[in-house]
């Protein structure tokens, strides 16, 4: 995508009062506001900040994203939307198969479902990018988009949401303005999925949390260098903030049941997805001499593991994960060390050389794996 430059006098006033370049030039600037955090005192002062900004930036829409930790690659803060988390070019490959397949079962799951309206399947079939929408907003899978969205209570009520560090963080992107519920802007690279607009009846969750989704308009996984698929080139702004009474003042976080409303027919419909999606994957499917449940199976058993090492370190990636528990003295991880790194080959081997891979062994480290789990205190 292309870069959003920004400029001094696209800084509201406190931002330029601790901007701390050597020059005023949009490089420097630029750097500064993709690197630093903004202390903000109060909800209301956010409100204030974020008027200020747009005002100050009216080349673009702000849209905003809340997250309870700040990932710095190098010295920026980094958004890549989670299938562009890897360096791994056979990672990469294998979560787009995994995307495409469970973009098919989710066809499948709703031609079934007689709670999902006709009309709104068949534009859900003919749109592909409606597909992977679904999926990225029930976290089925990885996707190439990225989640936004245009109310500032909602960002921040994200950013606390099951926040253990108690502080807050709320991303302020600049992006093309929208010109309809699916916006393709070809100068910029980026496309604007409205969810409200384009999200079927059954789905609940757009709703509640005022959602859309973008991504670059390289959406191949070759021929594209990495950085153009972080979103950190859109950044404006990012605000720190601690949850408390002094922030939120007269206002009140959005609460989990409503952000993630219980009663939710898409949201039942893709957790049926999510739990299967590792047992029709097409390449083990046509593999005969592989059971494709044992496959299934032990896929869905390391992805516990994994999705643990992620709430626990609030890292994405899984060997940087691990890493920070060994550094950090974690007791059963550095037990087991031995163990994780043995299990985590044998799925790289599962998943790139399924043909060299026998059911005999994927019997024997999936007992081994559910053995590791219990030690970890994941498995009775």
């Amino acid at each position: 995508m292309r870069e959003y430059s920004v400029t001094y006098n696209n800084l509201t006033k406190k931002i330029k009062k601790v901007y701390k370049g050597k020059t005023n030039s949009a490089r420097e600037v630029t750097s500064f506001v993709r690197s630093n955090t903004i202390k903000i005192a109060t909800f209301h002062d956010l409100i204030m900040e974020i008027a200020e900004l747009s005002y100050k930036n009216p080349d673009v829409m702000l849209f905003y994203r809340g997250q309870n930790s700040n990932y710095i690659k190098k010295i920026y803060s980094t958004l890549y939307p989670t299938i562009y988390r890897s360096n791994n070019e056979k990672e990469l490959k294998f979560e787009f198969k995994l995307l495409e397949n469970s973009a098919n079962k989710l066809v499948e799951e709703l031609e079934y479902d007689n709670n999902v309206d006709v009309e709104e399947l068949k534009e859900i079939k003919k749109i592909k990018l409606l597909q992977y929408s679904i999926l990225q907003h029930y976290e089925v899978c990885k996707t190439p988009l990225l989640d936004l969205t245009q109310s500032l209570k909602v960002a921040c009520s994200f950013a606390i949401l099951d926040n253990k560090n108690n502080t807050g963080y709320v991303y302020v992107l600049g992006l093309p303005y929208i010109t309809g519920r699916i916006s393709v802007d070809s100068e910029d690279y980026i496309t604007n999925v409205r969810l409200l607009s384009i999200s079927c009846s059954s789905s609940k969750r757009p709703f509640f949390q005022e959602g859309y989704l973008v991504q670059t308009e390289f959406v191949s996984d070759t021929n594209i260098e990495k950085g153009e698929l972080d979103f950190n080139r859109r950044i404006v702004a990012i605000y720190e903030f601690e949850n408390n009474k002094k922030f939120w003042g007269a206002e009140n976080p959005i609460s989990k049941d409503d952000l993630y409303p219980p009663e939710d027919t898409m949201k039942n419909i893709c957790e049926r997805i999510k739990s299967k999606k590792y047992y029709s994957l097409d390449e083990i499917s046509n593999n005969v001499s592989i059971d494709k449940n044992l496959v299934g199976e032990f896929l869905t058993l390391w992805n516990k593991l994994e999705e643990k090492v992620r709430y626990k370190t609030d890292i994405n990636n899984f060997g940087r994960g691990i890493g920070l528990l060994i550094d950090s003295k974690d007791e059963l991880y550095e037990v087991n060390i031995r163990e994780i790194n043995r299990l985590r080959k044998f799925r790289n081997k599962v998943v790139h050389v399924t043909n060299k891979v026998s059911n005999k062994n994927l019997k024997v480290e999936i007992n081994s794996l559910k053995q590791l789990l219990k030690k970890l205190n994941m498995e009775k």
